[in-house]
């Protein structure tokens, strides 16, 4: 009969769909699989390092009283404006051997002449470290913080005594050497504040900056020019590219670029930062230039993931961890979107780029800088576009100007002067914008969830207009592709 027929046809084409459909769930499970492994072992960190013991039990029992401690300085020490903090592993306290303890944060004089691998005497008082309240209301965890870097105490104003140089790790040690050497051109070189900008510009390091200058960096939202980042790494990668792509082949040129910026990282010292940055950076390139945002995204997830079972409390308790992966998260998603949406702006030194960039960084990470800092800048855009496009400039003639200052110092305050340009230029836009009335809100504690759900409202109706113009399943083939 017909009908009997035309039933089975029908109910033969929906095996025959059902079918196409399970083989497609599976297909894409297996090939995700690595991305779900990868926010697994994220989230599996993150629940670790709240259920885990964060006690020192070696340490713990001379908590609160006057010791001696030998031991040896593991990082590049720290330099702030009124003091030195020394990263010291523990080998005696009081003449007791320490085993499997963390590490110490002592404290001493700003002239102190100690370096990484110095091995040390210190006297002082150990404590514990405590939970206290941020100038926003905030509360931070410092004791978890320093855990997460693998500090359990701290000693204050201690009396320290070096009994032996050169006892940490040789490769180490040259790499910091080449960072102090560059550190100490770019001292010889520049005048204050300009030498510690361009410290923080090429290095990351910003503790001699100033508060007040810091403060306007931070009102302005400006202030990751001068932590060393992915951003800060990826100009490193745009310049080179800038110019080899012009001379080389592709491949080639990409490789140069490769090379450059692993050479750049070896020279400011190879730290736990600069390694994170150049993964960050790296991945941002892979999204911009292979225009293939799904590649750069599952890069992104493995990376975070390895890092987060490298070391699981960097999830919930290192806030640079935290915006390095949701900055980079929001680059890969939103950047090149956002580019294509504002012809308007003009392409001449990456200007359209560089507010696509802070559009979508400033965008993904405001719900965590709301929920941890509290402080959201309302001039971030002006301040960024134009500080932006002076930055990799100044972090090429701050170089040259260092090095020209270690070989030939008297030569070295000429080769300044572009540099000391490029960056009075630089100062000055976060000195005004940051000390405009209302350049920057501070939310209080008991607020934050009402400016989270009121951006939430916001996100939410971007998304549906994004949705109804099919934008977004156009984003999605790309991402699959």
């Amino acid at each position: 009969m017909p009908w009997i027929a035309r039933k089975k046809n029908l109910s033969h084409s929906r095996l025959e769909k059902s079918a196409r459909e399970r083989d497609t769930f599976f297909f894409g499970l297996a090939r995700n699989v690595v991305p779900i492994l990868s926010v697994l072992a994220i989230l599996g960190s993150a629940l670790y390092s709240l259920t885990a013991n964060m006690t020192d039990g070696v340490l713990a029992a001379y908590a609160g009283k006057r010791v001696t401690v030998e031991g040896v300085i593991v990082r590049d020490p720290e330099v702030r404006e009124t003091s030195i903090r020394l990263n010291v592993a523990p080998g005696r306290v009081n003449g007791v051997p320490v085993v499997d303890s963390k590490n110490i944060i002592v404290s001493v004089d700003r002239f102190v002449e100690a370096r990484y691998g110095d091995r040390v005497t210190a006297r002082g008082v150990l404590k514990t470290p405590e939970v206290f309240d941020t100038d926003s209301g905030r509360t931070f965890n410092y004791p978890s913080f320093l855990w997460a870097h693998g500090v359990s105490h701290t000693m204050s104003f201690a009396e320290i005594s070096i009994t032996e140089h050169n006892a940490g790790n040789p490769l180490v040690a040259s790499l910091l050497s080449i960072k102090h050497a560059l550190v100490t051109g770019i001292e010889r070189a520049l005048p204050e504040p300009y030498a510690a900008l361009a410290e923080g510009l090429l290095l990351g390091e910003k503790q001699s900056l100033g508060k007040r200058l810091y403060d306007a960096f931070v009102a302005s939202g400006v202030v990751h020019i001068i932590v060393l980042s992915g951003y800060n790494v990826s100009l490193v990668i745009e310049s080179v590219l800038f110019v080899a792509l012009r001379v080389l082949p592709r491949l080639l040129g990409y490789a140069l670029a490769a090379v450059f910026v692993v050479g750049f990282a070896v020279a400011t010292g190879g730290s736990e930062t600069t390694v994170r940055a150049t993964i960050m950076a790296l991945l941002m390139m892979v999204a911009r230039v292979l225009h293939r945002p799904a590649l750069a995204l599952r890069g992104l997830l493995i990376a975070a993931a390895l890092m987060a079972l490298v070391n699981p409390f960097l999830v919930l308790y290192d806030l640079s961890f935290q915006l390095s992966v949701v900055a980079t998260l929001g680059l890969i998603l939103f950047s090149s979107g956002i580019a294509r949406r504002i012809p308007f702006v003009s392409e001449r030194l990456g200007f359209r780029e560089i507010v696509a960039t802070t559009l979508a960084t400033q965008v993904t990470v405001l719900p965590l800088l709301i929920l941890s800092l509290g402080t959201v800048s309302l001039v971030f855009l002006p301040a960024n576009a134009l500080v932006l496009p002076a930055v990799p400039l100044a972090m090429l003639l701050s170089f040259i100007a260092a090095l020209v200052a270690l070989v030939l110092p008297f030569a070295g305050i000429v080769a300044a002067l572009p540099a000391y340009l490029v960056l009075s230029y630089i100062v000055s836009i976060p000195e005004f914008f940051g000390t405009l009335p209302f350049s920057a809100i501070t939310i209080p504690p008991g607020m934050s969830w009402v400016a989270l759900s009121l951006l939430g409202v916001v996100y939410a109706c971007t998304a549906f207009a994004i949705m109804r113009r099919g934008i977004w399943k156009r984003l999605l083939h790309r991402s699959g592709s």
